[in-house]
């Protein structure tokens, strides 16, 4: 199985001032995905750190919880005693049906409350985008809002991962090389200073057979690789093939010294009989 697509969110909150503090409730959603200026429906709540005092959460209410049902997507822990903690989140990028959600802008929607809210006004809000591609979106907030004004959320990171579909689901997803006609070996390659060799494996879907050029001067592999001589490695005396699969002589560069002075005596002696 191949990795799946990943959000991963972390923050810290900062204290409002209302009759709990410290003490707050956070939650956190998704929207989307974006469609012109509409930033889409509520798709998830990622994270929520809160039970008996989610009523003071009245943004996160009124997209979770329409017409009173309850949403019981994340529940990541109870009242929080202070605001030094930072909280990340990872989510893996499904609706609330299981469903993977289609690539587009998304929403990300912050509330922290430390008192009995009954507006939303009354609580620190947020709201972030990432895009859902094969592309990584990574982003860092360091205050939020940014300076001057006193920031509500602070240290925001945003990290969405692209990563490859489901390994044997019959089709090569991104990031695989094959799936389901996966190659166990190779083939033997005609030149020993560029072997085949199998890389990956066929149970992550990432099996492959790619040449390896020879970079090194071992003795006996068959192959006197650039740069080698009869001195670093005897496969040079015998004229093996090297990378560009020309003998190399005998490494020490005579056997080309040897062939430039035979063709200046025959471009000498053809002059002469003219």
């Amino acid at each position: 199985m191949a990795a799946a697509p990943k959000l991963t969110v972390s923050f810290k909150s900062t204290q409002l001032g209302a009759g709990w503090a410290p003490l707050n409730v956070v939650a956190v959603w998704i929207e989307g995905p974006t469609v012109g200026v509409n930033p889409g429906p509520f798709v998830k709540t990622i994270g929520r750190w809160a039970d008996v005092r989610k009523p003071a959460l009245v943004a996160w209410r009124a997209k979770a919880e329409p017409g009173l049902t309850v949403d019981i997507d994340a529940v990541s822990g109870a009242t929080r005693q202070d605001h030094f903690t930072t909280l990340t989140i990872d989510w893996d990028m499904k609706d609330k049906l299981g469903m993977l959600v289609p690539d587009g802008l998304y929403t990300i929607r912050m509330e922290m409350a430390d008192g009995n809210s009954t507006a939303a006004g009354q609580n620190h809000q947020a709201t972030f985008t990432f895009t859902k591609s094969l592309q990584p979106d990574i982003q860092m907030i360091p205050a939020d809002p940014p300076a001057p004004a006193l920031p509500k959320w602070v240290d925001v990171s945003i990290n969405f991962n692209p990563v490859a579909g489901e390994c044997n689901n019959a089709m090569v997803d991104t990031g695989e090389t094959c799936d389901g006609n996966c190659p166990a070996d190779c083939p033997v390659a005609e030149n020993a200073c560029a072997p085949i060799v199998l890389t990956g494996s066929a149970a992550t879907c990432n099996a492959a057979c790619v040449v390896q050029a020879v970079t090194t001067c071992i003795n006996g592999d068959g192959c006197c690789a650039p740069g080698c001589g009869v001195n670093q490695d005897d496969d040079c005396a015998s004229g093996e093939l090297s990378q560009t699969g020309c003998a190399t002589g005998s490494g020490n560069g005579t056997g080309a010294l040897l062939a430039f002075a035979l063709v200046g005596l025959v471009a000498l002696f053809s002059r002469r009989r003219r």
